[in-house]
């Protein structure tokens, strides 16, 4: 194939301006490309476009607006419930606190009680040997020294040193020996402490 320049040239400037023809038909045949022939009416399109704009924005203008505003309260709730939440937090934290001192301060009172009870235990039976000793001495005695001695003594401790005298026939002897009055309201006091 002899081609001459002339020839070349020629062929070079159809495929240039063949390309675009090209081009537009396949995208005329894909569907991707259309011509359409209608008459724009100049102000009727522009006006109908800028309406649907204008409602369009109203339109989202307005939902902006309510989202704003609803994302402000829930911005202000979610504050308060952090507020009310460090509130109830440290309210928590001061009633564990009162309620360890509540839990020291009655470890502390049953310990008190424990050492006040030890010492009125410790007391009774210190006054229980104090009566045993004097039932003791008063019932070795005899019954008219004892009489006079036992009756200068209060009622309470006369019944408890007579009950504590081992020897029946000594308290009879005792009891007789004291004045009249004095047995008579020891042994009505006797008598009710024994009914209860």
């Amino acid at each position: 194939m002899n081609l001459k320049i002339k020839d070349v040239i020629l062929i070079g400037i159809i495929a240039i301006l063949s390309l675009p023809v090209l081009y537009f038909t396949m995208l005329f045949v894909t569907g991707n490309a259309r011509i359409e022939f209608t008459q724009k009416k100049p102000g009727v399109t522009e006006d109908r476009k800028r309406l649907e704009f204008l409602k369009h924005s109203k339109h989202t203008d307005s939902l902006i607006v309510v989202h704003s505003q609803a994302f402000l309260a829930s911005e202000k709730q979610q504050v308060e419930t952090e507020k009310e939440q460090e509130r109830l937090t440290k309210q928590q934290e001061r009633i564990s606190i009162l309620t360890q001192e509540l839990e020291t301060t009655r470890k502390e009172l049953t310990a008190e009680r424990e050492k006040f009870e030890n010492l009125v235990t410790k007391v009774d039976d210190l006054e229980a040997k104090r009566i045993k000793d004097l039932a003791k001495i008063y019932g070795a005695m005899r019954a008219n020294e004892a009489a006079q001695v036992l009756e200068t003594l209060d009622d309470a401790m006369l019944i408890k040193i007579i009950n504590a005298i081992g020897d029946d026939r000594q308290k009879a002897k005792i009891m007789a020996a004291l004045s009249k009055s004095k047995a008579e309201n020891i042994t009505k006091k006797m008598g009710r402490m024994e009914k209860k």
